[in-house]
C-alpha cells in the first residue's frame, strides 16, 4: 500500500489559487489572499473536495446587501407584538407583560437579562400570525 500526501489548491470566484504555504491554516491563506481579493476576507471556506491528487477548497463570498442587516427587535417591541399578535394568550402571560411594560415605563429602567430571556422565548411561542 502506498501512501501519498495531497497538495492544497484554493479557488475563488473562478480563479484557481496556488498554496502559498502548506504550513498556513485555512484562514492564514484566505487572509493572505485579501490584498488581492479583498472581498474575500469575509468568504467562507467550503472543502476539502479531493480531485485526482488535490484537496480543493473553495472560498465562497458572502452574500448579501451591505447595511442591509434589520435590527433585532427590542424586548420593548417584543412586549407589543405578543400582545397585538391576534393569539389567544393565557391570562397569567397577558397580565406579566402589560406590568412588565408599565414599571418598565414608568421607572424607565433597563430589563433584567433573565426577564428579556423570557420575553424572546414568549416571542418566539406567540408570533403573530402572519396574513
Amino acid at each position: 500500500m502506498k501512501t501519498e500526501s495531497l497538495s492544497r489548491e484554493f479557488r475563488y470566484n473562478g480563479a484557481k489559487l496556488t498554496d502559498p504555504a502548506p504550513s498556513f491554516s485555512l484562514p492564514q491563506v484566505r487572509d493572505f489572499y485579501a490584498n488581492t481579493y479583498p472581498e474575500i476576507v469575509n468568504a467562507e471556506i467550503e472543502g476539502p473536495e479531493v480531485l485526482a491528487n488535490k484537496n480543493v477548497y473553495t472560498f465562497r463570498r458572502a452574500v448579501g446587501t451591505k447595511g442591509a442587516v434589520e435590527a433585532p427587535a427590542t424586548a420593548h417591541e417584543k412586549i407589543d407584538q405578543i400582545l397585538t399578535s391576534g393569539r389567544l394568550l393565557p391570562p397569567a402571560i397577558q397580565a406579566y407583560l402589560r406590568e412588565v411594560e408599565q414599571i418598565a415605563a414608568a421607572h424607565a429602567f433597563a430589563l433584567l437579562d433573565d426577564e428579556v430571556t423570557f420575553i424572546d422565548a414568549l416571542h418566539v411561542r406567540y408570533q403573530p400570525i402572519k396574513p
